[in-house]
């Protein structure tokens, strides 16, 4: 195809669903800061560009984001969400976060995270064939922000599944009014659980993030209940979907690089950088949204207060202009420290070193037992949400060790 044949990008459409970096190349060279009709946001390209706005939080707002990613299925619609809120509201929240979620106690949860992938693994002996997502990838996460939430496991599927759909409410229009119901009832769900979690442990605190994040206080200051439940949303749904989007993509990336494979199992000090090299190649957040706060420019081209503005993370990500050879994966890339798949400045990845450990202890596993995991499927259907990219499914076969 042409280059111009990109120049109609909509991250709606299904055919850019199924491989949007043509798309990203095109807006990159010829239009880096194009309005998009479908969602009515101008999308920015660019690494420079995308990484300065991420950066300026005082011209560039995040309090869209959650209205359209989750459109009118929002769990928790009376909170202020994390990833939407700008300082001081911001600040606040993350210090309290912080307290109950620090790097130290996400490290400590090595050992938790080994068992549980050894525990998935185990299971799968004696079967050559299995979807790598239901069986491993989704469950792994699920299990690990379930236990540290403090649910109980009987709900973990019921987590996925809440999980899956909230975030494919940003695409609404592309649903049928039973889907629509159906992700309603499961929004409703998710409030309903997470509430009547709340309370149980404001009356009796117990040992696990959601009772923390209840009794975490700074200067005087506590979260409320539905700040609780914003949290305790977006930690499951941010939890489970990079986390199994970032593994299901590391394996369809390895089967198309084969050689940084062998590198990485030869080599297994180099899995943070695979996992890094993978989350750059293969983006799990495509996109997100942010408000021009006044009149502004971006790369030349003019805005206007409240303009919304949609950088790619996932074109940054491959931008020629901050990488050398950005279409293909080298795990021994110096310039990896650019990629921006976690996001940038204040609004970096509350997640990132969880789904980092996550990631290092899966594949450390998966290389243990296995000599090869073969991708068992002529084509990958890619997730609904327009704004997140990993496999719906993923056949694989596997050759043990």
């Amino acid at each position: 195809m042409s280059a111009s044949a990109y120049a109609d990008y909509n991250p709606l459409d299904p055919a850019v669903r199924e491989n949007p970096y043509p798309w990203y190349t095109y807006l990159r060279d010829e239009a880096p800061v194009k309005f998009i009709e479908s969602l009515g946001a101008w999308a920015v390209s660019r690494h420079e560009d995308v990484r300065k706005l991420l950066l300026d939080h005082a011209q560039f707002s995040s309090d869209p984001l959650i209205r359209i990613a989750f459109g009118d299925f929002n769990p928790a619609p009376d909170a202020r969400y994390l990833l939407s809120s700008d300082p001081p509201d911001h600040t606040r929240l993350r210090t309290l976060v912080n307290k109950a979620f620090s790097r130290r106690y996400i490290l400590e949860l090595r050992d938790e995270i080994a068992a549980t992938a050894a525990r998935l693994l185990s299971d799968l002996d004696g079967r050559d064939e299995y979807d790598f997502i239901a069986e491993f990838a989704a469950p792994l996460p699920v299990t690990v922000v379930g236990n540290i939430l403090g649910v109980e496991p009987s709900m973990h599927a019921a987590f996925r599944r809440w999980s899956n759909n909230v975030t494919a409410g940003g695409n609404a229009d592309a649903l049928s009014e039973q889907q629509r119901a159906v992700i309603r009832s499961d929004a409703n769900d998710f409030r309903e659980y997470f509430l009547a979690r709340i309370n149980t442990v404001r009356k009796k605190p117990e040992d696990n993030l959601i009772s923390a994040l209840v009794h975490a206080e700074e200067t005087g200051q506590k979260l409320s209940a539905d700040e609780v439940l914003a949290l305790s949303v977006l930690l499951l749904i941010a939890g489970n979907e990079t986390t199994t989007n970032l593994l299901s993509n590391a394996m369809v990336t390895l089967a198309q690089f084969g050689d940084e494979e062998k590198l990485a199992r030869s080599e297994r000090s180099l899995i943070p950088a695979l996992i890094d090299e993978s989350l750059r190649f293969q983006s799990p957040v495509q996109l997100l949204f942010r408000r021009a706060t006044a009149n502004t420019e971006i790369a030349g081209q003019k805005l206007p207060q409240d303009a919304i503005v949609m950088p790619i993370f996932a074109s940054a990500n491959r931008d020629e202009r901050a990488f050398s050879t950005p279409e293909r994966v080298d795990i021994r890339r110096t310039d990896l420290r650019n990629q921006l798949a976690f996001g940038w400045g204040i609004h970096l990845c509350l997640g990132k070193a969880l789904a980092n450990l996550e990631g290092e202890v899966a594949l450390n596993a998966l290389f243990d037992r296995y000599a090869r995991v073969e991708i068992n499927t002529p084509q990958i259907e890619w997730c609904d949400a327009f704004y997140l990219r990993g496999p719906k499914n993923l056949p694989v076969r596997v050759h043990r060790a």
